[in-house]
């Protein structure tokens, strides 16, 4: 596989955008949401995670000039994006690869750069929540080497504004009738003194 994996930043515009297209247009090709859905802009804003987050892509070719194949989002301490990460842990959110580009190892790449990121930066521990209905990336993290961690689940509720309503696994239905259905999601952590492989 040839391609170069690397931090994007704020200024990039046209990185930013071509980004936030690959990344709805993965999620889109997956069945995980349509056009109408609230968390449409949150996947197109690359914007934002370049901004307070670490923002990776795989672009494709040695030199690094060619197309964003696949990208993937490190969530440091205090940033806004922490959805499961505590004290000095960080997190791995929103990893995308172009729905042609599969089978070419493209995410766990883009995993290991951001676990190795992570650790250099001083990470405890490396968590990150993914669909119950993903299997492949479960079967990704669990042949990696990441650790299943119940404790970590937790439910998602998507509200009509964007923003998400964070519910325990066993919220109840105290909402019958949500305008979007609640979501399972599942927690994996990564020891970081582990080595990545």
């Amino acid at each position: 596989m040839s391609g170069t994996i690397r931090t994007i930043r704020p200024d990039e515009h046209t990185r930013l955008a071509e980004i936030g297209e690959l990344t709805a247009l993965a999620y889109l090709s997956d069945g995980l949401v349509d056009q109408a859905h609230p968390y449409m802009p949150q996947l197109r804003d690359a914007q934002a995670r370049a901004t307070d987050a670490i923002l990776l892509a795989m672009v494709d070719g040695e030199g690094g000039e060619g197309a964003i194949v696949g990208t993937l989002t490190v969530v440091p301490p205090g940033s806004p994006f922490i959805e499961l990460a505590k004290g000095d842990e960080f997190e791995l959110r929103m990893l995308a690869v172009s729905p042609i580009e599969r089978g070419r190892g493209i995410g766990k790449e883009l995993t290991k750069a951001g676990l190795k990121l992570a650790i250099e930066q001083g990470a405890s521990a490396v968590v990150l929540s993914t669909m119950e209905s993903m299997h492949a990336a479960h079967r990704l993290y669990e042949r990696m080497g990441f650790t299943r961690r119940q404790d970590l689940d937790w439910v998602v509720r998507d509200n009509p504004d964007g923003s998400i309503t964070k519910l325990a696994p066993d919220h109840g239905s105290e909402d019958p009738t949500p305008e979007t259905p609640d979501v399972n999601l599942i927690g994996y952590i990564w020891d970081a003194s582990r080595p990545v492989e």
